[in-house]
């Protein structure tokens, strides 16, 4: 039987398994092709920023899925850059060692803290990851599932996610079926076109 629960900053080899897993679901992405330690600063911080959370699946004493969460995106920006400044620093130094061409990615990521606004209250999707070997065994959707249940949505206005547009049939399919609806497509700097979801309680009961 799966279990749906919390990652508490004590359980570090949970941590690494969720970067282990990232890395896997991830593989040519950005972050991806950065130091490990530059992910487990990261998901460090989704556990211990107050007004975010990192969900996992686990069978057993497996990880086997995962989905990262924020209530205050700036907020939670701020907080892996001032609790992990040095760590993210020294990662992203030798990620850069690897790899010189990723210099100006590595400052867009770091700005993020500093260009966001928020005009509506709304929680951000930034990561879900699924095991290969559990896809398509409803994990993904119980993930989600278990996130909207930590929404109080009379505060939230929505919850939001981005997520590729080409060549990306399979999630874009699974943002639909759990009730995300498309608002927008916006190209990143680099020339990646994505699709913009929001999901709104109202979704559950309407036909459109």
């Amino acid at each position: 039987m799966l279990v749906y629960r919390s990652v508490d900053i004590q359980e570090k080899e949970l941590i690494d398994d969720v970067v282990e897993l990232h890395r896997k679901t991830f593989g040519g992405f950005f972050l991806s092709t950065l130091h490990p330690g530059f992910l487990r600063q990261l998901y460090k911080s989704f556990v211990t920023h107050k007004q975010s959370e990192l969900l996992v699946a686990m069978d057993g004493e497996k990880m086997v899925g995962f989905i990262s969460y924020s209530f205050n995106t700036t907020g939670v920006y701020r907080h892996m850059l001032w609790r992990y400044f040095f760590p993210f620093v020294w990662y992203s130094f030798l990620s850069f060692l690897k790899n010189p061409s990723i210099f100006f990615k590595m400052l867009s990521a770091l700005s993020k803290p500093y260009s966001h606004t928020r005009e509506q209250e709304y929680v951000k999707v930034f990561s879900i990851g699924i095991d290969p070997a559990y896809q398509k065994h409803g994990i993904g959707s119980k993930l989600i599932d278990e996130m909207k249940k930590t929404v109080d949505f009379n505060q939230y206005e929505y919850i939001t996610l981005e997520t590729d547009a080409t060549d990306n049939d399979y999630a874009n399919n699974f943002y639909t079926k759990n009730g995300f609806k498309l608002s927008q497509q916006i190209i990143t700097f680099e020339g990646r076109r994505m699709n913009k979801y929001h999901y709104r309680v109202k979704h559950e009961n309407s036909d459109s």
